[in-house]
């Protein structure tokens, strides 16, 4: 059985030879291993995993090109971008977009965490109050055609070794990148209108776009929903106004002809019962305290076949200072606990961090392959 069949089969609830082994490689491994940014990341992404024999479920490139309005810059939407502080380290961009109207800012900050990693985050948004939202609605051009060749590529290369697919933001994620959460949160409650209205907007736009990464070849779309968590939105809120716009989204993905990997990394506890019904193909990442809240035992219990599972082995404390007996210990008592409900890609809660342990990530693979076979 090749990766791709065991991956493919996992996703739609069949039986495999063995559970997929396949953790998150992430840019910052990738740059680590090769001394910097390669001239392939993607080519150099699947080596790693080949290393380790791995099935790679490669999403080592974000392509968020529907979030930069340089990309869409006219005369009636005029986009200037600038920096402040030590670019490529600790730094600020500031974007400002003018209207015939109406002058908006978003103010982002860039810092340096690693050799390799860099973290993002705005600190002021563009829709401060609806009449912003409504230059969006009035100005802001249409998505246009992005150059997507890097799917093309990330599919041609990993052929049969597994499956490929960028990630996108959710409808909520998206609105919470250009509303402060805080004020969207509020938008939910006591303007649940402008809500809707904010909501039905940034839907189009992100069909639009994913639609193009789905016919340049990506077979999956890792969809993030982490700002929707448990604890930021909890489960009434979640099911009443931001789970119809994700399944919507999701059903849309699937007519499209592709499957959806749906990633919440932090507190999910309280809404597993709610994502087995969103006709998620996998929910990821299972992270347990003191990083989440999740209980392995008890989401593979409430959230059912086919949607696949992934994830639970922390990568950001136990990975990283374990001893290889102990990751191979862990890993072969998680894998035989979650092979009894089957439908399980193995993994851990996130993306790998540089300097993780040689050993520890060979015993890792080792047990893995040992234990995995059903």
């Amino acid at each position: 059985m090749t990766s791709r069949q065991r991956l493919l089969d996992t996703l739609e609830g069949r039986p495999t030879d063995r559970v997929p082994v396949a953790p998150f490689i992430f840019s910052n491994v990738v740059n680590e291993r090769n001394g910097g940014h390669p001239a392939d990341p993607i080519a150099a992404c699947i080596e790693i995993y080949r290393q380790y024999g791995f099935d790679i479920l490669l999403r080592n490139y974000i392509m968020d090109d529907y979030l930069d309005e340089t990309k869409i810059s006219c005369d009636t939407w005029h986009v200037e971008k600038r920096c402040e502080g030590d670019v490529g380290n600790n730094w600020d961009e500031i974007t400002t977009i003018t209207t015939p109207e109406r002058t908006m800012t978003q103010r982002k900050s860039l810092r340096r965490v690693t050799p390799n990693e860099v973290v993002e985050a705005p600190t002021e948004y563009y829709i401060k109050e609806p009449e912003d939202f409504e230059q969006f609605r009035k100005y802001q051009p249409p998505i246009p055609k992005y150059d997507c060749s890097l799917v093309t590529h990330a599919r041609e290369l990993v052929g049969d070794e597994g499956l490929t697919g960028p990630w996108v933001h959710g409808v909520f994620n998206v609105c919470g990148s250009y509303r402060d959460l805080a004020d969207v949160l509020a938008d939910l409650c006591d303007e649940p209108e402008f809500f809707a209205e904010m909501m039905e907007y940034f839907y189009d736009r992100v069909t639009a776009f994913i639609g193009q990464v789905i016919d340049a070849g990506a077979d999956f779309i890792s969809l993030s929903g982490n700002m929707a968590n448990g604890t930021m939105v909890g489960p009434v809120l979640f099911e009443e106004y931001v789970m119809p716009y994700e399944m919507r989204l999701i059903d849309w993905i699937h007519a499209r002809g592709a499957k959806v990997i749906y990633h919440n990394c932090g507190d999910a506890r309280s809404l597993l019962p709610l994502y087995n019904r969103m006709h998620i193909d996998m929910f990821e990442s299972l992270t347990a305290p003191p990083y989440g809240d999740t209980d392995l035992e008890e989401a593979l219990r409430v959230i059912q076949p086919p949607t696949a599972l992934s994830g639970n082995i922390d990568q950001i404390h136990f990975l990283m200072t374990a001893t290889p007996q102990e990751v191979y210990d862990k890993v072969r008592d998680t894998i035989l606990q979650v092979k009894k409900r089957g439908c399980f890609v193995f993994a851990c809660t996130d993306y790998l961090l540089e300097k993780t342990p040689e050993a520890n990530l060979q015993a890792f693979a080792d047990a893995a392959f040992r234990y995995g076979g059903y």
